[in-house]
């Protein structure tokens, strides 16, 4: 194998707990509405190995997403000889912030800071600052840190949105069609980020119309609502970009419900008033290998953890380190899927003895022989 080298995110990934476990069950019946808030618990989750504390501050407790990143975070800590626990900051920022403050007074070596609100969590990070905590700010860049980790949520729109396009050509003869986009909170630089470099990209092509770009605050339900309101307003819908899979699923359902879903079993030359999705996130991957999504982006919560936890380790432990790291997702579709998913699930069944080195593309292809439908470069 190649060595390798809020509120926010996944969550657009994260901002949605039981819609995670509603949309997981794949029922056409379900559009993944009437979910409950997470649990507002303040848990900790203790596992990894010793020496410095790093401790992960979340935005919330009870997400299938935060543990599976929590038990990556962790496995870095066994590995590479730090104390890790990961703590809630109950989906409330003054909660998180004072939180964060205790920490700060405990000691702790590094936190790892996944902020719901940035600007409430600025206070803090100046108080982490003062006191000589280290404090990793995941999925942003906040000058207060003492390192940074995100995706390049740019690369991610403009990767989606070449992806549409192939299925576009596919399906018109040339790139051409009106295309909505599902995003999660507007001025949240994650979605604002994520959805600009798929609209940006598409800007420049003369035969596609971004008709709708609809905020979602990262819900299922609002997710459901608005795909009905299109499905109406344009019947001529070709093409749904969606900012998160656990928004894309529920959207999917309303459409097939009304039999406007594209599938791989029943594309547009079957159902010319079908409407495709590309999404990002890879949570629901397996709706890639079944054919009812037409592409995702992996953001493997176990690889994204260790790669998280690797730099806070590199911070607490005194080693290099870079300040800025980006990190990319893995294109899945038809092409690549099945194998990808065989790659997930070692991930998650069997992280222990994964060998996490290396990017999501060299995993997957140099371990895994899996199809790379983009280098990510």
């Amino acid at each position: 194998m190649n060595a390798s080298r809020g509120w926010r995110f996944l969550l657009p990934i994260v901002a949605l707990v039981v819609s995670l476990a509603l949309v997981a069950c794949g029922s056409d019946d379900d559009d993944g509405g009437g979910s409950t808030a997470a649990s507002t618990t303040a848990t900790d989750t203790g596992g990894g190995g010793s020496g410095p504390e790093v401790v992960w501050l979340e935005q919330g407790s009870g997400n299938p997403y935060w543990d599976a990143q929590h038990n990556g975070a962790a496995e870095a800590g066994r590995r590479l000889g730090f104390a890790f626990r990961a703590v809630s900051g109950n989906l409330d920022p003054s909660d998180q912030a004072a939180t964060m403050r205790r920490l700060v007074d405990q000691n702790v070596n590094t936190i790892m800071l996944n902020a719901i609100d940035p600007k409430a969590m600025a206070p803090a990070l100046r108080y982490a600052q003062e006191k000589g905590v280290n404090v990793v700010d995941l999925y942003g860049s906040d000058p207060l840190a003492t390192a940074n980790i995100e995706f390049d949520e740019n690369k991610v729109g403009e990767v989606a949105a070449q992806n549409a396009l192939d299925l576009l050509e596919q399906r018109y003869g040339k790139p051409e069609g009106k295309v909505a986009v599902l995003t999660g909170i507007l001025g949240q630089p994650v979605s604002d980020q994520r959805a600009r470099g798929f609209t940006d990209y598409m800007a420049k092509q003369d035969g596609v119309e971004v008709v709708s770009v609809q905020p979602t605050e990262w819900q299922a339900d609002k997710a459901s609502a608005t795909m009905q309101n299109w499905l109406t307003k344009y019947p001529d819908l070709s093409l749904v970009y969606s900012l998160s899979d656990t928004l894309a699923v529920p959207a999917m359902n309303v459409a097939q419900r009304q039999n406007r879903l594209c599938t791989r079993d029943s594309d547009w030359e079957d159902n010319e008033a079908c409407v495709a999705f590309v999404s990002v996130d890879g949570i629901f991957l397996r709706e890639v290998v079944d054919g009812r999504l037409m592409s995702t982006q992996l953001f493997s919560p176990e690889w994204t953890g260790y790669k998280m936890g690797s730099l806070a380790g590199s911070v607490a432990n005194g080693k290099p380190f870079e300040r800025e790291n980006l990190l990319n997702g893995l294109l899945v579709t038809d092409a690549n899927a099945a194998c990808v998913q065989r790659m997930q699930d070692a991930m998650t069944n069997d992280t222990a003895s994964f060998e996490f080195d290396g990017t999501l593309q060299e995993i997957a292809a140099d371990d895994y022989g899996c199809q790379l439908v983009d280098d990510g470069a």
